[in-house]
């Protein structure tokens, strides 16, 4: 009786788990499905595990430093440099953002601050220029500011800016070096990417050669004396602090291509997202070059047939080699005879070419049609997408302008964005710490004068400057000239800051320049080009009364 009570029991629970599992599937086909789920068995389709085209896409989630292991950031760095020595299109992404952002350097304006310094308009321009002159002492000498001697500031910025697009980043030290002859003792030396790491394993504190604090302040960088892959060189490693201790101050500049997450202390080629396509790309361009080249050949190939004449043997030579015969090809003849081995392979190709076959070789012709007029669709398309993960339009990555204005106009805007924010991060980490760092060494050598320089707030105000670059061109002159008097006019910007876009001169300079030109033409008499308008000499009677 209990064994029967026990399975009624059971039977009747399960009608009940039935009854609730009815019920829920009634209940989901009565909510129904979001077309967005449609296939999939999560909210979100990228987080599907089912479907398809997501099955093999699986990767799991890691730090900064997990994402980019060593070894892997050291191969990006090798393909990237073999790619920019290599690759043609390479070449022209790294060097057309370097021209566009660098090109011939920024140039610093000081802008101190008058205001927290207690100085009226006047003394703040007459400072401005005094540090501008300063600065300038130092930049323009390649013996004052390069610890190789070999290239000024502005050269600098674009060598740096290169290595840290193609390596990844690049360290800049700052050693004192006083030289003979020099008025300055700060120098740039500039440090490859390779020669910053860690010879044995990482640390939680220390990775990739970059030592944090617990916040995740870099403190030291350790740096190897020579290059680790070239034993010629010095093998030693040493930490250096890149801040001064007493000063707080930095010491070690660190450009970085671009700093995508939190927490990174090593940067990443700028080729990095495009090599895979870059380099299917380039074996594609080169297989259709070559084919060209191919197709564009010219050679004949000679069959012989059995013959009794002992001095015609199949395949021999049709002339000696001090035959005097106006017949004789210029071009060597590619002969076998049964004595010699058959050329087989060795046939090759060449501009008016003559091969002489063996008996009973024929030849056969192969058509590659080439040029390929569906290469340049499929390159152009290729380029576009790899365009687009650098922030770079097609049309300024092969430097080829064929549509129409207003596009190649949007295609300027977009790379006018990217210079803008590649320039402000080059100013960040690169030129505003060198300019601070000569303004320092101004200060302690008595050579400028700044009261109160070391208070913090001060030094702030005195180190204030604008980095401005190359203008990046115009498609229409008269139109931007027109736009730079209403920037003028409506106060949004100043003669100063349009002729530093323009040229990159000081408007000092050019002010200075242009007083003396229309000085000398009044005294000769020449008609003045003013405002637009040609102002003609007034008699000098009529200027005395």
């Amino acid at each position: 009786m209990k064994l029967f009570g026990r399975l009624k029991g059971d039977t009747a629970e399960q009608k009940r788990e039935q009854v609730m599992r009815q019920e829920f599937e009634r209940l989901a086909n009565a909510q129904g499905r979001t077309r967005a789920n449609s296939g999939s068995e999560t909210r979100h389709r990228g987080a599907s595990r089912m479907i398809r085209s997501m099955l093999s896409w699986l990767p799991g989630l890691g730090s900064p430093r997990q994402d980019t292991p060593t070894g892997e950031r050291e191969m990006l760095i090798s393909r990237t440099r073999d790619a920019y020595r290599n690759h043609m299109l390479a070449r022209a992404a790294v060097t057309r953002a370097a021209t566009n952002v660098v090109g011939m350097g920024l140039t610093v304006r000081p802008n101190v601050d008058g205001e927290a310094l207690g100085l009226d308009d006047d003394a703040a321009d007459k400072l401005n220029d005094e540090l501008a002159r300063g600065f300038r002492l130092w930049a323009e000498d390649p013996n004052e500011c390069d610890v190789e001697a070999g290239l000024d500031f502005y050269m600098l910025q674009r060598l740096a800016f290169i290595s840290a697009l193609v390596s990844g980043d690049v360290l800049a030290m700052t050693p004192d070096d006083q030289r003979p002859g020099c008025l300055f003792g700060t120098k740039l030396q500039l440090v490859e990417a390779e020669r910053v790491g860690n010879p044995l394993t990482d640390t939680p504190t220390e990775s990739d050669g970059v030592r944090v604090d617990h916040l995740g302040k870099p403190t030291h960088v350790r740096v190897c004396s020579g290059y680790p892959s070239d034993y010629t060189t010095s093998q030693e490693w040493a930490w250096y602090p890149i801040f001064g201790a007493q000063t707080g101050r930095r010491r070690i500049l660190h450009l970085m291509n671009e700093k995508g997450r939190p927490g990174q202390v090593r940067g990443v080629p700028y080729l990095a997202p495009i090599l895979e396509a870059l380099q299917k790309l380039e074996r594609f361009s080169q297989a259709e070059l070559t084919a060209a080249v191919i197709s564009a050949m010219f050679t004949v190939a000679i069959k012989h047939t059995a013959t009794d004449d002992p001095d015609m043997s199949p395949g021999g030579p049709m002339w000696s080699d001090d035959s005097d015969d106006p017949n004789k090809p210029d071009r060597p003849v590619v002969t076998s005879s049964g004595e010699q081995p058959s050329e087989g392979d060795s046939l090759t190709l060449g501009e008016g070419a003559v091969w002489d076959l063996e008996e009973g070789a024929e030849p056969v012709t192969i058509n590659p049609n080439r040029p390929n007029a569906q290469f340049d669709p499929f390159f152009v398309a290729i380029v576009k997408e790899m365009g687009a993960a650098l922030e770079m339009p097609s049309e300024v990555l092969l430097m080829h302008f064929s549509t129409s204005y207003t596009a190649a106009r949007a295609a300027f805007n977009q790379l006018w964005k990217f210079i803008k924010q590649r320039r402000h991060h080059l100013t960040v980490q690169f030129c505003q710490p060198t300019y601070e760092l000569v303004i320092d060494e101004l200060v302690a050598r008595g050579i400028v004068n700044l009261p109160g320089y070391r208070d913090p707030a001060k030094r702030r105000a005195y180190t204030r400057a604008l980095w401005i670059g190359e203008p990046l061109g115009s498609l229409n002159e008269q139109v931007d000239a027109r736009a730079a008097t209403e920037r003028i006019a409506n106060g949004t910007s100043n003669e100063h800051i349009e002729t530093m876009a323009l040229h990159g001169e000081d408007w000092e300079d050019v002010h200075r320049d242009r007083a003396r030109e229309i000085q000398r033409k009044r005294a000769e008499g020449v008609p003045i080009y003013v405002g637009g308008k040609v102002h003609e000499q007034e008699p000098a009677s009529t200027a005395d009364e």
